[in-house]
């Protein structure tokens, strides 16, 4: 349940003029994620190390109650509050560092502090051209859209990068100098460099699941003009499907973007190896890595992530020439992995990866991976903190 809205409007009025009352604390870090409604994220990594650091204080905030109400059951009264709430609002004020996923909007109606150190963590690669970069436009957006990305990204005084190619992209994305950017990585990929296969989990969330051997996982991109097509091959049926996952022993978890309306009741045919993964089943989709052995998608930077456990990804777009957004480098060059249109081109891309998944697109897997991820050591946490303690602490 999220906070009234009037009450946001009322909090963000007197948001304007509490900095001029509330004395700094140089220690105070104020993280939040997701337009101010998730916990998830690049925050939610560094909240979690930063609520026992020695000298730092983090403090999450969200207009989401029952994510307040969780996080000071785990972590204590003092580490979450209400956006909106008269103590969200001083800690905001009296904060020395803000983190966020989407912008300074992700903490809305409010006005930050001009004197706070402003930080977009962000929330995966840029795959898509969006903000400054138009959709298959190079015009500059209208005076009314300069406005709100002013306001969302112009005061941020660091934005975490992972290369100095996806740099250059969020650069012109958002308008915004090349000595904004710091190349620490993302903390929320950490885990997927230093953690283990966990097929396991498949077992914990869908006990009755069949035997099986691979895990293929079914995430395309969102599309706000229209509904993402599943399996969108002439020649596609469930049944004929469903017989390849039986003879392959493969699980297909289907992942839909959270804005998605996604329903099962669709592929009823497909049988019991076919799973929601959606967000509601599994929030962190980067635990269904941990499991995943083969990616299917369009061109969700899913793909990209994917590299980082060299999953191999078989790519469906179907949409290509008409797809809304457009892309921010050559799509075809930078995506490594066989672009199929029929059911009988995806099972047989399938098959060769379950054969010999270490050869297909290797050399062109490994490049992408290396233009994308300049350290891949999995110390991006620890390079945000030494930041944060630079910036802080000095």
């Amino acid at each position: 349940m999220k906070t009234a809205y009037l009450l946001q409007w009322a909090a963000g009025l007197y948001s304007i003029i509490l900095p001029s009352f509330i004395k700094q604390n140089p220690r105070k870090i104020v993280l939040t994620s997701f337009h101010g409604d998730g916990y998830r994220g690049n925050t939610k990594i560094l909240f979690e190390q930063l609520v026992n650091h020695p000298e730092l204080q983090a403090v999450w905030l969200s207009r989401n109650k029952s994510i307040v109400r969780e996080l000071k059951k785990t972590f204590g009264d003092k580490h979450a509050a209400l956006t909106h709430s008269f103590r969200g609002l001083k800690e905001i004020a009296s904060a020395s560092v803000l983190l966020f996923t989407h912008g300074t909007s992700d903490f809305p109606f409010i006005k930050l502090p001009s004197r706070a150190f402003k930080i977009q963590t962000y929330h995966g690669l840029p795959t898509k051209r969006g903000e400054y970069m138009r959709p298959k436009s190079d015009k500059r957006p209208g005076l009314f859209h300069r406005l709100i990305l002013n306001y969302r990204f112009s005061s941020i005084n660091c934005f975490l990068s992972t290369s100095p190619f996806v740099s250059d992209i969020f650069s012109k994305r958002f308008n915004l100098p090349d000595e904004t950017f710091a190349q620490t990585g993302f903390p929320s990929y950490d885990s997927l460099i230093n953690s283990k296969s966990n097929k396991s989990l498949i077992n914990e969330i869908w006990p009755d699941v069949p035997e099986f051997e691979k895990v293929i996982l079914y995430s395309p991109t969102f599309r706000r003009l229209s509904n993402t097509k599943w399996f969108p091959f002439d020649d596609f049926e469930q049944k004929k499907f469903r017989a390849f996952l039986e003879k392959e022993k493969a699980l297909l978890l289907f992942r839909a973007h959270p804005n998605e309306n996604f329903s099962m009741d669709n592929f009823t045919e497909l049988g019991p190896r076919c799973l929601n993964a959606g967000q509601a089943h599994v929030e962190d989709i980067y635990e269904l890595l941990l499991a995943t052995d083969v990616i299917l998608t369009d061109y969700s930077s899913i793909y990209l992530e994917g590299l980082l456990r060299d999953i191999p990804t078989v790519f469906i777009p179907y949409d290509f020439d008409s797809y809304e957004r457009g892309f921010p480098f050559d799509y075809k060059k930078l995506t490594p992995g066989d672009k199929v249109s029929s059911l009988t081109g995806l099972t047989n891309s399938l098959q060769g990866i379950f054969s010999d998944d270490e050869t297909y697109y290797l050399k062109e897997r490994i490049e992408v991976k290396n233009l994308f991820f300049a350290d891949t050591s999995g110390n991006a946490t620890e390079n945000v903190i030494s930041l944060l303690q630079d910036t802080v602490l000095k």
